[in-house]
């Protein structure tokens, strides 16, 4: 099936952390295809993920770390660190609000 939809953004929450580096490439291209307005012209990915080490609260950072352990035991993903994120594009920013998880904006 050929779905051609297009919108302004798109949101994945918890949907990377279960796809190798590989797959997230293609999920992010196919994500930055529907977009409409370029990014220039305020189109949006917008990721709530784990995001391992960001949050300060050493609770958060141990659920971060088990999640991990999890994911990794039922899928082909994981849990990334900053500097992993970075190796899927370069130009975001980072919001650790969630608890555990975080704001990832393209």
């Amino acid at each position: 099936m050929d779905f051609n939809l297009k919108a302004d953004a798109v949101l994945l929450k918890s949907v990377l952390h279960d796809w190798s580096d590989e797959d997230c490439i293609k999920i992010l291209k196919c994500c930055k295809e529907a977009i409409i307005p370029s990014k220039d012209a305020g189109g949006k990915i917008i990721i709530i993920d784990v995001v391992v080490g960001s949050s300060s609260e050493a609770i958060c950072q141990g659920t971060q770390h088990l999640v991990d352990l999890n994911i990794s035991v039922l899928t082909p993903g994981k849990e990334r660190d900053e500097e992993e994120w970075f190796k899927m594009f370069t130009k975001y920013k980072i919001s650790p609000v969630l608890g555990f998880r975080s704001i990832i904006k393209e």
